[in-house]
Protein backbone atom coordinates (compact mmCIF):
# COMPACT_ATOMS: atom_id res chain seq x y z
CA UNK A 1 0.00 0.00 0.00
CA UNK A 2 1.14 3.44 -0.75
CA UNK A 3 2.16 6.05 2.04
CA UNK A 4 0.08 8.65 3.26
CA UNK A 5 2.77 10.87 2.10
CA UNK A 6 2.56 10.13 -1.54
CA UNK A 7 0.95 12.71 -3.51
CA UNK A 8 1.44 15.62 -1.45
CA UNK A 9 4.45 18.00 -2.13
CA UNK A 10 4.74 20.47 0.70
CA UNK A 11 4.65 19.67 4.24
CA UNK A 12 3.74 22.11 6.64
CA UNK A 13 4.69 21.74 9.98
CA UNK A 14 4.10 23.04 13.41
CA UNK A 15 6.49 23.30 15.92
CA UNK A 16 5.82 22.69 19.45
CA UNK A 17 4.85 19.37 20.65
CA UNK A 18 5.74 17.97 16.61
CA UNK A 19 9.46 18.47 16.03
CA UNK A 20 10.46 19.43 19.31
CA UNK A 21 9.54 19.67 23.14
CA UNK A 22 11.53 22.59 24.28
CA UNK A 23 15.09 21.41 23.70
CA UNK A 24 14.34 18.04 22.59
CA UNK A 25 13.58 16.67 19.20
CA UNK A 26 10.53 14.71 19.19
CA UNK A 27 10.87 11.00 19.02
CA UNK A 28 11.29 10.19 14.87
CA UNK A 29 10.60 13.46 13.46
CA UNK A 30 14.28 14.67 12.52
CA UNK A 31 14.31 11.06 10.27
CA UNK A 32 11.41 11.58 9.43
CA UNK A 33 11.85 15.47 8.48
CA UNK A 34 14.65 14.31 6.18
CA UNK A 35 13.05 11.24 4.51
CA UNK A 36 10.81 13.54 2.66
CA UNK A 37 13.55 15.55 1.51
CA UNK A 38 15.21 12.59 0.01
CA UNK A 39 12.06 11.94 -1.43
CA UNK A 40 11.81 15.61 -3.00
CA UNK A 41 8.88 16.49 -0.60
CA UNK A 42 9.16 20.05 0.50
CA UNK A 43 9.28 20.92 4.66
CA UNK A 44 8.48 23.96 5.71
CA UNK A 45 7.83 25.39 9.39
CA UNK A 46 4.86 27.18 10.35
CA UNK A 47 4.83 28.37 14.12
CA UNK A 48 1.89 30.49 16.29
CA UNK A 49 4.98 31.32 18.85
CA UNK A 50 5.70 34.77 17.99
CA UNK A 51 8.65 35.10 20.18
CA UNK A 52 11.70 34.05 18.27
CA UNK A 53 12.76 35.30 15.09
CA UNK A 54 12.90 33.46 12.52
CA UNK A 55 16.46 33.16 12.12
CA UNK A 56 16.39 31.86 15.62
CA UNK A 57 14.00 29.14 14.70
CA UNK A 58 16.24 27.85 11.76
CA UNK A 59 18.91 27.70 14.41
CA UNK A 60 17.38 26.07 16.50
CA UNK A 61 16.16 23.34 14.06
CA UNK A 62 18.97 22.69 12.51
CA UNK A 63 20.89 22.26 15.59
CA UNK A 64 18.54 19.36 16.20
CA UNK A 65 18.88 18.16 13.04
CA UNK A 66 16.19 19.20 10.89
CA UNK A 67 16.57 20.65 7.51
CA UNK A 68 16.38 24.52 7.71
CA UNK A 69 16.77 28.14 6.92
CA UNK A 70 15.03 31.20 8.06
CA UNK A 71 12.92 31.47 4.77
CA UNK A 72 11.51 28.15 5.28
CA UNK A 73 10.11 29.20 8.77
CA UNK A 74 6.90 31.47 8.46
CA UNK A 75 6.03 32.91 11.74
CA UNK A 76 2.83 34.81 13.30
CA UNK A 77 4.60 37.40 14.08
CA UNK A 78 5.68 38.20 10.00
CA UNK A 79 2.13 37.35 8.91
CA UNK A 80 0.96 39.92 12.12
CA UNK A 81 3.54 42.86 10.54
CA UNK A 82 2.79 42.07 6.99
CA UNK A 83 -1.18 42.48 7.93
CA UNK A 84 -0.15 45.88 9.97
CA UNK A 85 2.07 47.11 6.79
CA UNK A 86 -0.64 46.74 4.35
CA UNK A 87 -3.59 48.21 6.34
CA UNK A 88 -1.82 51.15 7.87
CA UNK A 89 0.29 54.10 7.04
CA UNK A 90 3.92 54.78 7.45
CA UNK A 91 4.27 56.16 10.90
CA UNK A 92 1.37 54.59 12.53
CA UNK A 93 1.94 54.17 16.16
CA UNK A 94 2.06 50.82 17.88
CA UNK A 95 2.08 49.20 21.19
CA UNK A 96 3.72 45.78 20.77
CA UNK A 97 2.83 43.52 24.00
CA UNK A 98 5.56 40.82 22.97
CA UNK A 99 9.46 40.39 22.69
CA UNK A 100 11.74 42.17 20.67
CA UNK A 101 11.54 40.14 17.39
CA UNK A 102 7.67 41.58 17.61
CA UNK A 103 8.83 44.54 17.81
CA UNK A 104 11.62 44.80 14.83
CA UNK A 105 9.10 43.18 12.94
CA UNK A 106 6.59 46.16 13.28
CA UNK A 107 9.41 48.38 12.93
CA UNK A 108 10.65 46.90 9.90
CA UNK A 109 6.44 47.22 8.27
CA UNK A 110 6.87 51.06 9.18
CA UNK A 111 5.03 51.49 11.73
CA UNK A 112 6.28 52.49 15.39
CA UNK A 113 6.23 51.35 18.14
CA UNK A 114 5.18 53.24 21.36
CA UNK A 115 5.98 52.29 24.85
CA UNK A 116 2.61 53.05 26.67
CA UNK A 117 -1.08 53.73 26.25
CA UNK A 118 -0.46 56.69 27.42
CA UNK A 119 1.38 57.47 23.23
CA UNK A 120 -2.76 57.12 21.81
CA UNK A 121 -1.34 54.25 19.57
CA UNK A 122 -3.47 53.12 17.16
CA UNK A 123 -2.48 49.56 17.41
CA UNK A 124 -2.10 46.72 20.12
CA UNK A 125 0.07 43.92 18.76
CA UNK A 126 -0.01 40.86 21.25
CA UNK A 127 2.10 38.32 21.02
CA UNK A 128 3.81 35.25 23.17
CA UNK A 129 6.34 36.58 25.17
CA UNK A 130 7.94 34.04 28.04
CA UNK A 131 8.88 37.46 30.10
CA UNK A 132 5.60 38.99 30.07
CA UNK A 133 4.54 40.33 33.47
CA UNK A 134 0.86 42.24 34.43
CA UNK A 135 1.58 45.87 34.16
CA UNK A 136 2.53 45.36 30.24
CA UNK A 137 -0.94 43.21 30.07
CA UNK A 138 -2.58 46.34 31.50
CA UNK A 139 -1.27 48.78 29.35
CA UNK A 140 -2.91 46.81 26.55
CA UNK A 141 -5.99 46.92 28.08
CA UNK A 142 -5.92 50.76 28.64
CA UNK A 143 -4.71 51.44 25.05
CA UNK A 144 -7.41 49.22 23.39
CA UNK A 145 -10.25 50.28 26.18
CA UNK A 146 -8.98 54.27 24.60
CA UNK A 147 -10.04 52.89 20.80
CA UNK A 148 -6.44 51.21 19.35
CA UNK A 149 -7.28 48.27 17.16
CA UNK A 150 -5.95 45.18 18.97
CA UNK A 151 -4.06 42.09 16.67
CA UNK A 152 -3.04 39.15 18.55
CA UNK A 153 -0.41 36.79 16.45
CA UNK A 154 -2.34 33.64 18.01
CA UNK A 155 -5.06 32.26 20.81
CA UNK A 156 -3.34 29.11 21.74
CA UNK A 157 -4.32 28.13 25.42
CA UNK A 158 -0.99 26.59 25.53
CA UNK A 159 2.45 25.14 24.95
CA UNK A 160 3.96 21.52 25.33
CA UNK A 161 7.26 21.20 26.94
CA UNK A 162 9.91 19.00 27.70
CA UNK A 163 8.82 19.28 31.32
CA UNK A 164 4.91 19.54 30.60
CA UNK A 165 2.21 22.26 29.21
CA UNK A 166 2.69 25.57 29.85
CA UNK A 167 0.68 28.17 29.22
CA UNK A 168 0.49 29.94 25.73
CA UNK A 169 -0.09 33.08 24.41
CA UNK A 170 -4.16 32.51 24.51
CA UNK A 171 -4.26 33.23 28.28
CA UNK A 172 -2.07 36.46 28.11
CA UNK A 173 -5.10 37.57 25.15
CA UNK A 174 -7.66 36.24 27.50
CA UNK A 175 -5.89 38.30 30.59
CA UNK A 176 -6.94 41.55 28.26
CA UNK A 177 -9.61 40.40 26.57
CA UNK A 178 -11.65 40.24 30.45
CA UNK A 179 -10.93 43.99 30.38
CA UNK A 180 -12.15 45.52 27.06
CA UNK A 181 -15.39 44.71 25.29
CA UNK A 182 -13.57 43.92 22.27
CA UNK A 183 -12.04 40.78 20.17
CA UNK A 184 -8.75 41.02 18.71
CA UNK A 185 -7.92 40.21 15.32
CA UNK A 186 -5.90 37.05 15.26
CA UNK A 187 -3.62 35.93 12.40
CA UNK A 188 -1.89 33.30 13.30
CA UNK A 189 -3.51 29.40 12.88
CA UNK A 190 -6.60 28.46 12.90
CA UNK A 191 -7.45 31.93 11.04
CA UNK A 192 -6.10 32.27 7.22
CA UNK A 193 -3.62 34.68 7.43
CA UNK A 194 -0.50 32.90 8.57
CA UNK A 195 -2.01 29.42 6.45
CA UNK A 196 -2.29 31.14 3.30
CA UNK A 197 1.24 32.98 3.58
CA UNK A 198 3.01 29.50 4.31
CA UNK A 199 0.93 28.18 0.69
CA UNK A 200 1.66 31.24 -1.18
CA UNK A 201 5.46 31.18 -0.22
CA UNK A 202 5.66 27.41 -1.06
CA UNK A 203 4.01 27.24 -4.21
CA UNK A 204 2.37 23.85 -3.04
CA UNK A 205 -0.23 22.52 -4.77
CA UNK A 206 -1.54 19.73 -2.86
CA UNK A 207 0.10 20.53 0.87
CA UNK A 208 -0.59 18.65 4.08
CA UNK A 209 0.01 20.58 7.51
CA UNK A 210 1.21 18.47 10.55
CA UNK A 211 -0.18 19.47 13.72
CA UNK A 212 -0.47 18.12 17.35
CA UNK A 213 -3.71 20.84 18.18
CA UNK A 214 -7.10 20.31 17.00
CA UNK A 215 -8.08 23.97 18.12
CA UNK A 216 -4.97 25.44 15.82
CA UNK A 217 -3.26 22.91 13.64
CA UNK A 218 -6.16 20.99 12.41
CA UNK A 219 -8.29 23.62 12.37
CA UNK A 220 -6.24 26.03 10.31
CA UNK A 221 -5.77 23.30 7.52
CA UNK A 222 -9.54 23.13 7.61
CA UNK A 223 -9.67 27.43 6.86
CA UNK A 224 -7.70 27.01 3.78
CA UNK A 225 -9.13 23.64 2.20
CA UNK A 226 -5.84 21.63 2.76
CA UNK A 227 -5.11 18.40 4.18
CA UNK A 228 -3.79 17.98 7.86
CA UNK A 229 -2.18 14.85 9.47
CA UNK A 230 -2.47 14.53 13.35
CA UNK A 231 -0.05 13.26 15.58
CA UNK A 232 -0.34 12.74 18.96
CA UNK A 233 3.12 13.82 20.83
CA UNK A 234 1.94 17.10 21.63
CA UNK A 235 -0.64 19.10 23.56
CA UNK A 236 -3.90 16.77 22.23
CA UNK A 237 -4.98 13.20 22.78
CA UNK A 238 -7.66 11.03 21.38
CA UNK A 239 -10.45 12.53 23.72
CA UNK A 240 -9.43 16.15 21.29
CA UNK A 241 -9.39 14.11 18.12
CA UNK A 242 -12.91 12.45 18.96
CA UNK A 243 -14.95 15.21 20.11
CA UNK A 244 -13.41 17.58 16.95
CA UNK A 245 -15.97 19.38 16.02
CA UNK A 246 -16.61 18.92 11.89
CA UNK A 247 -14.13 21.38 11.05
CA UNK A 248 -11.29 20.15 13.51
CA UNK A 249 -11.48 16.84 12.08
CA UNK A 250 -8.03 15.35 10.61
CA UNK A 251 -7.79 13.75 7.24
CA UNK A 252 -5.45 11.48 8.94
CA UNK A 253 -3.70 10.15 12.09
CA UNK A 254 -0.28 8.77 13.20
CA UNK A 255 1.73 8.56 16.47
CA UNK A 256 4.58 10.92 15.25
CA UNK A 257 5.87 12.32 11.87
CA UNK A 258 7.29 9.07 10.79
CA UNK A 259 3.82 8.42 10.45
CA UNK A 260 3.49 10.31 7.21
CA UNK A 261 5.05 7.20 5.37
CA UNK A 262 2.54 4.50 6.78
CA UNK A 263 -0.32 4.08 4.71
CA UNK A 264 -3.27 6.20 5.55
CA UNK A 265 -5.88 4.54 8.28
CA UNK A 266 -8.73 3.26 7.10
CA UNK A 267 -11.99 2.45 8.89
CA UNK A 268 -15.31 0.52 7.78
CA UNK A 269 -18.26 1.44 9.59
CA UNK A 270 -20.98 -1.10 9.67
CA UNK A 271 -23.95 -1.68 11.53
CA UNK A 272 -22.24 -3.04 14.16
CA UNK A 273 -19.50 -0.32 14.95
CA UNK A 274 -16.25 -0.07 12.94
CA UNK A 275 -13.26 -1.93 11.83
CA UNK A 276 -9.88 -0.66 11.41
CA UNK A 277 -6.53 -2.54 11.19
CA UNK A 278 -8.35 -5.45 12.63
CA UNK A 279 -9.31 -3.88 16.11
CA UNK A 280 -13.36 -2.90 16.03
CA UNK A 281 -15.13 -0.47 17.71
CA UNK A 282 -18.66 -1.83 18.92
CA UNK A 283 -21.67 0.37 19.42
CA UNK A 284 -23.94 -0.94 22.35
CA UNK A 285 -26.34 1.07 23.94
CA UNK A 286 -24.60 3.84 22.30
CA UNK A 287 -21.48 3.10 24.47
CA UNK A 288 -17.87 2.11 22.61
CA UNK A 289 -16.49 -1.46 22.93
CA UNK A 290 -12.93 -1.95 22.35
CA UNK A 291 -12.12 -5.06 20.41
CA UNK A 292 -9.00 -6.83 19.44
CA UNK A 293 -5.58 -6.81 20.46
CA UNK A 294 -4.29 -3.12 21.85
CA UNK A 295 -0.65 -4.17 22.99
CA UNK A 296 1.48 -2.52 20.57
CA UNK A 297 0.58 1.33 19.43
CA UNK A 298 -0.44 0.84 15.92
CA UNK A 299 -3.12 -1.23 17.24
CA UNK A 300 -4.21 1.60 19.38
CA UNK A 301 -3.92 4.34 16.61
CA UNK A 302 -6.08 1.78 14.71
CA UNK A 303 -8.57 1.59 17.49
CA UNK A 304 -8.43 5.65 17.75
CA UNK A 305 -8.95 5.75 14.46
CA UNK A 306 -11.94 3.24 14.54
CA UNK A 307 -13.77 5.50 17.86
CA UNK A 308 -13.50 8.46 16.04
CA UNK A 309 -15.23 7.49 13.06
CA UNK A 310 -18.08 6.59 15.28
CA UNK A 311 -18.14 9.56 17.22
CA UNK A 312 -17.88 11.65 14.56
CA UNK A 313 -21.44 9.71 12.73
CA UNK A 314 -23.09 10.08 16.37
CA UNK A 315 -23.30 6.68 16.82
CA UNK A 316 -20.92 6.27 20.11
CA UNK A 317 -20.94 8.56 22.99
CA UNK A 318 -17.17 9.35 23.84
CA UNK A 319 -16.38 7.67 26.62
CA UNK A 320 -13.57 8.31 29.10
CA UNK A 321 -13.88 4.65 30.32
CA UNK A 322 -12.42 3.43 26.45
CA UNK A 323 -9.67 6.43 26.31
CA UNK A 324 -8.22 5.01 29.35
CA UNK A 325 -7.62 2.04 27.58
CA UNK A 326 -5.17 3.29 25.06
CA UNK A 327 -2.76 4.03 27.38
CA UNK A 328 -0.26 4.24 24.61
CA UNK A 329 -1.65 7.78 23.89
CA UNK A 330 -2.05 10.56 25.60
Amino acid sequence: MSAFIDGHDVVMFDLDGVLYLGPDAVEGAVEGVNELVRRGVRPTYVTNNAARAVEQVAEHLAGLGYPAAPEDVISSAQAAAALVAEEYPDGATVLVVGTQNLVDLVTEAGLTPVATADDAPDLVVQGYDPNMTWPRLEEAGFAIQNGARWIATNTDATRPTNRGIVPGLGTMVHAVRVTVDVEPTVVGKPHKPLMAAAIKRTGARRPVFVGDRIDTDIMGAHAVGIDSFFVFTGAHGVRDVCLAPENGRPTAIGWNVASLFEPQRVATLDAAGAVCGGVRVRGVAGEPVLEGDLSTRDAQLNAAWALAQLVWAGSVAWSDAVGARLDLLP
